[in-house]
């Protein structure tokens, strides 16, 4: 179990992933009805945040929203990583030409977390949550990373992964995952089938990153019959939207 102080501090990060999705000032209730937290507690660490001068209220409404320091104590981390170019921007980009959802992911053990999702502005939507783990194996994220492991790596991976699949149906022989590995070098992205539900799929590739950084996955999910029927623009669009950064991180 988490000690107090660092799930204070897991509560903190959550809070700006939220706020990162919510766009737009939000009261208690909101906040801890969105993030299970308790109310009383979520009450606490706002008002923490506000005396410590990160977040602005409103004390007419109630609202609390980010404020322009927590903005520039973060903003060097796009910069660091991908100079003049903005992640955000990219996945804004994306949404922006196809709808759907789109996710930034990497790997956590055996599962893909997603570190930063834009949910899709179409009516019939995949819904995904920025912190959420997928199947490293079974998800498009996670086969695309694997393309970045050795080939020795995946049996002790793989037997890993199906150690914690309650449903036998759902473990994976080597020679499948080897085939779909092969595939996905070969192609240059991933498909899951739902995977994360039903009726919904993903596609995914790599996101160039700079040396010595973990390797991170751009995704988009949809309703399985659009992304089927789509996948060869998707695709397009995917590697189109990551084109620049090439040379950003090379």
């Amino acid at each position: 179990m988490p000690t107090p102080s660092v799930k204070s501090a897991q509560r903190v990060l959550e809070l700006l992933e939220f706020f990162s999705e919510w766009r737009q000032p939000a009261s208690v209730k909101e906040i801890s009805q969105s993030l299970g937290y308790p109310q009383s507690s979520t009450s606490v660490l706002m008002k923490n945040l506000l005396e410590s001068g990160y977040f602005d209220h409103e004390p007419r409404t109630g609202m609390y929203v980010p404020n322009v320091r927590l903005a520039l104590a973060t903003a060097w981390i796009s910069d660091h990583l991908f100079s003049e170019q903005s992640l955000l921007r990219l996945m804004e980009r994306v949404l922006s030409a196809c709808g759907h959802t789109v996710m930034i992911g990497s790997q956590r053990g055996v599962h893909v977390r997603y570190l930063h999702v834009l949910q899709a502005t179409r009516a019939d939507r995949f819904m995904a949550k920025s912190g959420a783990l997928r199947p490293l194996f079974r998800s498009a994220s996670g086969k695309m990373l694997l393309t970045t492991k050795l080939e020795r790596e995946l049996p002790v991976l793989l037997r890993r992964a199906n150690a914690l699949e309650t449903d036998p149906q759902l473990r994976l022989a080597l020679d499948t995952v080897l085939g779909e590995r092969e595939s996905a070098c070969s192609d240059g992205y991933a498909m899951s089938m739902g995977t994360s539900m039903p009726g919904a799929a993903a596609l995914a590739i790599l996101l160039p990153v700079p040396k010595g950084h973990d390797p991170m996955t751009l995704s988009l999910g949809g309703p399985m019959r659009e992304i089927k029927r789509d996948k060869t623009r998707l695709v397009t669009l995917l590697n189109g939207a990551v084109a620049d950064f090439r040379q950003a991180v090379a």
